[in-house]
């Protein structure tokens, strides 16, 4: 099976954390050609503003014969979004929110993609008996009910995370995720698995990609590493390397068909080696592990037959 392999544009430019900022800042066309230039990089992603310039974007990755794609709404990094965005105490809050999404799918239909990277983690609390969680999760089921219905061609992943920058987010593992997707019944809303946030989760990242692949709802599939202590957003297989290579067994064997999102932000190390490097384990491994004959594994596997099992896989890696 042939993948897509996709990056944020904005690792080619300038960022910042609480203590440092790094990269360098960058013009549109500086990014995208930066990115053209990355071997088995098919295309971008770019993270929706109000501001974004799509017909200027469009434009830019036609000229660099650059893909892209999604766009990411990320909810928390506006000052309107302090206190929460689709379950803001603000009515006034909530219906921007739910604007700002509806403007980001017109964008999505312009450039002609199809999936939206829906990141709520500016909706959550910090303390104890901050929240009202009973109007909170009203909130956001109502909300995402409306905005699947705007445009039922688009799709709508949510990234689930434990954590940052809210102390706790209300869509904080793949449980939550779902119930959510239940709760809504829109064939549209999915689940974004992202590896790192799965690990910072208590997760299995493979478990959660099967258990959202069997409810029809593996939209999109972010990998990165961490050491589950924090979202490092590190090179894929870096850290993790057995959970990386399931991950990628159960990715092959549930037939995940969407792009594969290099979740990557090298602070530290020049960004255009390790988008490469990213690329290249994801792709390498997946290049071997396509050759173990999976039936023969799975029913190792059904038996509970770990060792039969690892001697599958040690035999092509």
């Amino acid at each position: 099976m042939h993948y897509k392999y996709s990056a944020s544009l904005g690792a080619f430019g300038h960022q910042r954390d609480r203590f440092c900022e790094y990269g360098e800042t960058r013009s549109l066309e500086e990014m995208v050609k930066i990115a053209s230039s990355i071997d088995n990089l098919d295309g971008i992603s770019v993270v929706y503003y109000p501001t974004t310039n799509i017909a200027l974007l469009k434009k830019t990755l036609e000229k660099y014969h650059v893909g892209f794609s999604h766009f990411t709404v990320d909810l928390s990094r506006e000052p309107r979004w302090l206190y929460g965005s689709l379950t803001s105490p603000d009515p006034n809050i909530r219906k921007s929110a739910i604007e700002h999404i509806k403007d980001c799918i017109d964008a999505t239909v312009k450039i002609n993609a199809s999936l939206i990277n829906l990141c709520p983690m500016g909706d959550g609390y910090d303390y104890l008996f901050q929240a009202d969680y009973r109007k909170a999760w009203s909130w956001l089921i109502e909300g995402l009910k409306e905005v699947c219905s705007y445009n039922p061609n688009i799709r709508i992943s949510i990234e689930y995370k434990r954590k940052e920058p809210r102390g706790n987010i209300y869509v904080s593992d793949i449980g939550k995720a779902l119930y959510i997707c239940e709760r809504v019944k829109a064939e549209n809303l999915g689940i974004t698995v992202d590896f790192g946030h799965s690990l910072l989760s208590g997760e299995n990242p493979a478990e959660s990609i099967c258990i959202a692949a069997e409810a029809n709802k593996l939209f999109s599939i972010h990998l990165n590493d961490n050491f589950g202590d924090w979202d490092w957003d590190m090179i894929p297989a870096s850290v993790n390397f057995w959970h990386f290579i399931e991950t990628i067994i159960w990715m092959i064997k549930v037939e995940y068909k969407g792009w594969i999102y290099m979740d990557v932000y090298p602070f530290r190390v020049d960004a255009i080696k390790a988008i490469s490097q990213s690329i290249s384990n994801v792709k390498t491994l997946i290049e071997i592990l396509q050759k173990i004959d999976l039936d023969t594994l799975q029913a190792e596997l059904r038996d509970h037959n770990y060792v039969r099992a690892l001697k599958i896989i040690l035999k092509e890696i």
